[in-house]
């Protein structure tokens, strides 16, 4: 039996060393896929005459209030930024990352960080907020009561919701829910209108060099169907 072990025991060492050797390899090579994959977005940026920023403090704050952003984002910083002007309009697309920690049985603290892509376009006018998303289960617990546009395709396939359901139906009237209704995007990616702003994004989903422009066009496709000049104002700058 001691024979046996003799043999087991080194081969346990191996395995053990072997697998340490793997985790951190793939912690090496993970942090030189992210280096190389925020270059090339860097890249991007500077080919279309854009800005790029690792982090900036209180980006996040100037979006706050709609699910994936927290309600309150005091000072929170955005990360890989991305200011710029196309086709005309300003925007600026960001990630807003968080970590979690869960304690598994054997007490191991295991961090994961969540990153979700956003892109904002500065329309330059006053809107209502409005909030459209693909209609869900459980939209009404989580996302508040829906409004009720009045085009039954809409009402049908998308929660809605507004602080300034009045403003708001007359924007989705105007234009807006026709394009909601014949874009095939607008089931994949929802809108927000918010302090002169109309963004969307995608959860779970870092900013890619590669798929970077598809919801920029789909904003600006979208802003192009507001039908807002009748009730809307140029903002007011301090």
């Amino acid at each position: 039996m001691s024979g046996i072990q003799n043999v087991l025991i080194p081969l346990w060492w191996v395995a053990v060393v072997a697998l340490v050797v793997w985790i951190f390899r793939r912690k090496a090579r993970k942090k030189r896929e992210a280096q190389e994959h925020y270059a090339q977005l860097r890249s991007l940026a500077e080919s279309r005459g854009w800005s790029y920023e690792g982090v900036a403090p209180g980006v996040v704050e100037a979006y706050q209030g709609a699910a994936p952003l927290p309600v309150t984002a005091r000072g929170l910083a955005g990360e890989h930024v991305v200011d710029g002007t196309h086709r005309g309009l300003r925007f600026r697309a960001f990630e807003y990352r968080y970590s979690t920690t869960d304690i598994d049985p054997d007490s191991t603290d295991t961090t994961t960080v969540t990153i979700h892509a956003f892109w904002a376009l500065d329309l330059g006018i006053e809107v209502p907020d409005l909030r459209i998303y693909r209609d869900g289960r459980f939209d009404s617990v989580s996302r508040g009561r829906a409004m009720e546009v009045g085009v039954p395709q809409l009402d049908q396939d998308f929660h809605i919701v507004s602080q300034d359901e009045e403003r708001a139906r007359a924007v989705l009237i105007g234009g807006l829910a026709n394009f909601l209704t014949s874009d095939p995007r607008a089931t994949e990616m929802p809108l927000r209108l918010h302090d002169g702003q109309l963004i969307t994004w995608r959860e779970r989903t870092a900013l890619n060099s590669e798929s970077f422009d598809a919801p920029l066009e789909y904003l600006l496709d979208a802003a192009g169907h507001l039908g807002v000049d009748s009730l809307a104002h140029p903002r007011q700058t301090p």
